[in-house]
């Protein structure tokens, strides 16, 4: 919105104390008011008299185009923050469902660490029993071994003694 102080900025920062405010004013009292400002200047500076009815037919060209833009600028932002709540609201929901999924992960991971844990500890126990079974089927063997070795060291002896007489 367009105020008479910029026009007054123009023409050498005159004392004038009026404004148009808003986009509602009508036409007539944005003229009456530019006009006084005519008049007031007119009297104090006559050089500057075309350079302020310049600015003024500037003004009411471009201040109606101006007053719509900005409106249209006004709902534009009030749409864009309908959109960025709407938005920020379904980023909740999907971060909710995010959570839901993420807590629902860290289950899995805790019953299959679990079950790693079982089999793990159930591997170890095989391999300790296998451990000693291999053991115990060496020693076995060995026995095995040594009363075979002794059984044929015997029947040496006896075919020996057998084969003396």
């Amino acid at each position: 919105m367009l105020r008479s102080s910029n026009l007054n900025s123009v023409i050498n920062q005159l004392d004038v104390d009026r404004a148009v405010s808003s986009v509602g004013i009508a036409d007539e009292q944005a003229t009456n008011n530019n006009n006084d400002i005519v008049q007031t200047v007119a009297g104090e500076n006559e050089c500057s008299l075309a350079a302020l009815q310049l600015s003024y037919g500037l003004l009411q060209i471009a201040e109606p185009p101006l007053a719509r833009a900005r409106g249209q600028l006004k709902e534009l932002i009030g749409k864009q923050n309908k959109i960025y709540i709407d938005l920020s609201k379904e980023k909740y929901k999907l971060d909710c469902s995010e959570v839901a999924k993420l807590n629902e992960m860290m289950n899995d991971v805790r019953r299959y660490k679990e079950k790693l844990a079982k089999i793990k500890k159930e591997m170890q126990n095989i391999y300790q029993r296998t451990k000693v079974l291999k053991k115990r089927a060496a020693n076995v063997a060995t026995c095995k071994q040594r009363d075979y070795q002794r059984k044929l060291e015997r029947q040496q002896h006896e075919e020996s003694l057998i084969g003396n007489h």
